[in-house]
């Protein structure tokens, strides 16, 4: 027998390795993107001084200016900061890490819903590299951290209830994540209600003791956490001043302000569901008039009425100029994250692109409407039995979007995009169970893949550059001697560095009329002489000039320190406790920038540009 050469030996791949190459595609583009940068974006500075808490003084604390119940991802956190340290860089890892135990999460639930391995792994790849979630995903928010314990207590779910019987061990685990993400976000307590209406729906729940045992496996672990949380609260923490907030905020609102709430948020999420899935939408486009031969007559009546939200809520927001994204805060007309410093940065989607997004997502959203449709006649199994576990659990998830929703009745936007996270793992999962039997061109879904991933990858890299320039600019403006107590760096900084001093001084704000939310809510401590800005800004003279970094910009940007018009530079330190009191947790170094010989320009006139600060 002749010897084997390399070429004769046959080569085989693992059938797994769709989602392995996403996966690893994933790792890359956390490679590719500044996710150590040591910087705080928008809120994600509250939970990363309770992590660095927990670890120096062993003690959990809330603060009061957070919303979210926050435990489980600032123990998440810290366990993080206890391996590598508890740095900003490292807390955004580990909500990389479990955005990416999500994917894998979805995944599984993909091929429990009777998916193929190359659509599920087309449909962990359209999860992950979606605009909104790959940003959040570089962040220390919550939304994230929730939106991966909601897709992996799904997947413990749908395993749990199969057609002829129930795991109560997987029942029981399903139920520890949903208590998880409970003590992330409070939406997790919708989770298992939506479980048990399902179960009572499918005739899976009768009058007997069997059925009060599944109820017990089903709450008992979220009944244990919710009870603990509030006891913790109430006698440990004292109940932060947002959540209490939001209660008074729905009564006050009462009827009407619910109804201008849900009209809105019906159309704003109808046309968001048609950016999630995107590349599934134009995947299937080449057979469009095969699904629509196979839509029963009670699937035309959903679609009627999905088309007719559209058409007109699309319509009356166009005339209004309201275009896409309808409620940007991390995808906005500036691009990706957050626009929480003073002058933001230059528009990037402005109305041609943004007309075209409209339009884009309108499309997608009625195709998603046809495939919604024909799954409406899909014949019973095991898989369809799953796919209304996801969708109840999906509906459920649509209410949580309201309460946070609340705080923005009237305002231009309604809400904010990234309460809308839950609903994109769900949402795909059902509409690749909905595409079961019908063909689809991979090569177009991987294609918009692709493009979404281009875009996602560079536009969070420009967003973290430039809040790492920030924090570089703040650093440098503290060396120079402003005090901490008259500088404005964006809500991130403010909050970071400010907010536990202003507390424990009970220091009432101190910048004047006309500032940012955040110099208010999270640092009255600041009086906001001296500020780092995208743009000058009236009354304020610049002090230095720093272009930064931009791979999606076509023009040039930069950063500005500028100082109030009347204040004097070099700066007099204004409080020398503050100036010389160290940063919370060490003020730490952004870049070689803090070493490097610093040279200030004469002051000179501001002037205004435009920016993507809405």
């Amino acid at each position: 027998m002749p010897p084997a050469t390399w070429h004769s030996i046959p080569i085989t791949l693992s059938p797994h390795y769709p989602i392995t190459l996403v996966l690893l595609a994933f790792a890359l583009a956390a490679v590719v993107v500044p996710t150590l940068a040591p910087v705080a974006t928008t809120d994600d500075w509250a939970y990363a001084r309770s992590a660095q808490i927990l670890l120096q003084e062993a003690r959990l604390t809330i603060f009061p200016v957070v919303a979210a119940t926050a435990v489980f991802q600032v123990v998440w956190g810290a366990f993080f900061g206890f391996i590598f340290g508890p740095t900003l860089g490292v807390f955004r890892l580990s909500t990389v890490v479990i955005t990416a135990l999500g994917g894998l999460a979805l995944y599984g639930l993909c091929r429990d819903l009777g998916v193929a391995r190359a659509r599920g792994a087309l449909g962990v790849a359209t999860f992950l590299f979606n605009p909104l979630v790959f940003v959040l995903a570089f962040t220390f928010m919550t939304d994230a951290h929730f939106m991966a314990l909601l897709i992996i207590a799904t997947w413990l779910y749908a395993r749990a209830i199969a057609p002829d019987a129930i795991d109560g061990r997987l029942l029981v685990a399903g139920s520890g994540v949903a208590a998880l993400a409970f003590l992330t976000r409070q939406q997790g307590a919708l989770i298992v209600p939506a479980v048990a209406l399902f179960l009572l729906l499918s005739r899976r729940l009768r009058l007997d003791r069997a059925s009060v045992v599944i109820l017990i496996q089903l709450f008992a672990l979220p009944l244990l956490a919710a009870g603990g949380y509030y006891l913790w609260l109430r006698y440990g923490n004292d109940v932060p001043q947002v959540q209490s907030k939001f209660f008074r905020e729905i009564i006050e609102e009462g009827w009407s302000g619910t109804w201008w709430l849900l009209r809105r948020l019906t159309v704003v999420e109808l046309m968001y569901l048609g950016l999630f899935t995107l590349p599934l939408m134009v995947s299937v486009l080449p057979w469009v008039r095969g699904i629509a031969r196979s839509i029963p007559p009670r699937g035309w009546i959903l679609f009627a009425v999905w088309q007719a939200i559209l058409l007109v809520g699309v319509t009356a927001l166009w005339t209004r100029g309201a275009l896409m994204p309808y409620i940007g805060q991390f995808f906005g007309s500036g691009g990706l994250g957050a626009p929480d410093v003073r002058g933001s940065r230059p528009i990037l989607l402005g109305p041609e692109i943004r007309s075209a997004l409209t339009v884009v997502c309108l499309i997608a959203s009625l195709l998603l409407a046809l495939i919604a449709a024909r799954a409406i006649g899909a014949p019973p199994a095991g898989e369809r039995a799953r796919a209304g576990l996801v969708l109840s659990i999906g509906l459920w998830q649509v209410l949580g979007v309201m309460p946070p929703s609340y705080h923005y009745i009237g305002w231009a936007a309604g809400s904010l995009d990234r309460y809308l996270l839950p609903l994109v793992p769900l949402t795909i999962a059902l509409a690749l169970w909905a595409l079961r039997g019908v063909r689809i061109s991979l090569p177009f879904g991987c294609i918009v893949v692709a493009a979404l991933a281009l875009f996602s990858v560079a536009g969070t890299r420009d967003y973290l550059v430039f809040m790492r320039e920030v924090w570089t600019m703040g650093e440098e403006a503290i060396a120079a001697g402003v005090p901490l107590d008259r500088l404005d760096a964006g809500s991130g900084w403010d909050g970071y560095h400010l907010y536990e001093y202003g507390r424990e001084h009970h220091i009432r704000s101190r910048t004047p009329k006309g500032g940012p939310w955040w110099v208010y809510f999270y640092a009255p401590a600041t009086d906001s002489a001296y500020v780092v800005a995208g743009k000058p800004l009236p009354n304020y003279h610049v002090i230095k000039k720093q272009p930064y970094s931009s791979w999606l910009q076509r023009e040039p940007t930069n950063l500005y320190l500028l100082n109030r018009t009347g204040v004097p530079w070099p700066p007099r330190p204004a409080s020398k406790e503050i100036l010389t009191r160290p940063a919370p947790g060490g003020l730490e170094t952004v870049s070689s920038g803090w070493k490097r010989s610093f040279s200030w320009p004469s002051v000179t006139p501001a002037t205004g540009t435009a920016t993507s600060d809405e």
